[in-house]
């Protein structure tokens, strides 16, 4: 299939053990639970915060630092076990005290890490965060043993799965892997595309949903030849346009919240929906760090808990507006009962048509 060329509407759509030393939790003795596994990168992040971001050839002066678990799919992972989720995080760190650190904060947060894989080749990924008062930030990212991680040692664990949840923070070759693994099992394939390091027509068919912010979508469709004719900001243009590719996709918008779209599947009639975020006032965002996982991973949680698709996004806006109101990424999640009482609560903004969102734009 050419980058050019589109899927027919309407077709039915299918969708090294770690250092004994490292204390971890086992596999969970009832096979029957919802089960999410999540196969990506895993950091030991450096936590700074500075006055304001110096500009090329200054140097800043950081007072304090801290260590933290940090990588996409260390902080996703996270995410479904606050959500109340089993999740078995998949990947590899390095044979060093990082890995430590990474492997103990992942159980401290309720992530079952016997899967996780350890190489003498690389060490634990890492990663260097500046934060501003205001809640902005840089990051710099090592990535390490995740380069090693290969998709087919955690087949097992993925066939067994109700949804296995990735991202773009692997070897490219290793994330189109994993969606041809999760086809071939019929396990549910979330792909949040973040960065955006590979695609191809036949990893977003296999994404339900697709996971991006608007930055992202566009580089989607970019890469997929998609995006002429079509306007950077048109973002109605751009989600039929996706659709044409996945069976669903989700649209994140930082504090405007987020767009949920599912195409036309045996006759059915497509849906398209704004999901508006909570107003978080700005003297209360800490550190946006991590929002945007804390939200793909509670939609993992959600699914594979069998939960529609309209309450996994409310959960999931809830999730990342309440992560930006602390400092670090996993240290900031919610559990699932803080969730819930946030999606019950009057304020809590009710969906709303897009049209009513992009009328004017």
């Amino acid at each position: 299939m050419q980058p050019h060329d589109r899927p027919t509407s309407g077709i039915p759509r299918a969708i090294q053990p770690i250092d004994a030393t490292v204390e971890r939790l086992m596999p969970d003795s009832n096979p029957g639970e919802p089960t999410v596994v999540i196969c990506g990168s895993m950091h030991q992040d450096t936590l700074a915060q500075v006055a304001e971001f110096p500009v090329p050839g200054e140097s800043a002066i950081v007072d304090t630092s801290s260590l933290a678990l940090g990588g996409k799919g260390a902080n996703q992972a996270s995410a479904v076990a606050h959500a109340g989720v089993r999740a078995i995080m998949a990947g590899t760190v390095g044979e060093d005290p990082a890995a430590d650190l990474v492997l103990s904060e992942l159980a401290a947060h309720g992530v079952d890490t016997h899967s996780v894989q350890t190489t003498w080749d690389a060490p634990t990924g890492s990663a260097f965060i500046a934060s501003t008062p205001n809640g902005d930030h840089i990051v710099f990212v090592t990535r390490g043993a995740n380069t090693i991680t290969d998709p087919m040692e955690f087949t097992e664990e993925i066939a067994e799965a109700d949804v296995l949840l990735a991202q773009g923070e692997l070897q490219p070759e290793a994330t189109e892997q994993l969606g041809m693994i999760a086809n071939l099992h019929g396990t549910r394939f979330i792909l949040n595309l973040a960065p955006v390091t590979v695609v191809t027509p036949t990893l977003i068919d296999t994404a339900d949903p697709l996971i991006v912010n608007k930055t992202e979508a566009w580089e989607v469709l970019r890469k997929l030849g998609a995006a002429e004719g079509i306007r950077r900001g048109d973002l109605v243009a751009q989600i039929d346009s996706l659709l044409q590719y996945c069976p669903s996709v989700i649209i994140s918008m930082g504090d405007e919240g987020c767009v949920y779209a599912r195409a036309e599947v045996d006759g059915g009639d497509g849906i398209v929906w704004h999901q508006p975020s909570l107003t978080v006032p700005p003297e209360e965002i800490v550190d946006t760090t991590g929002a945007g996982d804390a939200f793909a991973g509670t939609i993992a949680a959600e699914v594979a808990r069998g939960g529609s698709a309209e309450r996994a996004v409310a959960l999931a806006t809830a999730a990342g507006s309440l992560a930006v109101r602390s400092l670090g990424a996993t240290s900031s999640y919610a559990d699932h009962e803080t969730l819930e009482a946030t999606v019950a609560a009057p304020d809590f903004p009710a969906r709303r048509p897009l049209a009513e969102t992009t009328k004017g734009e």
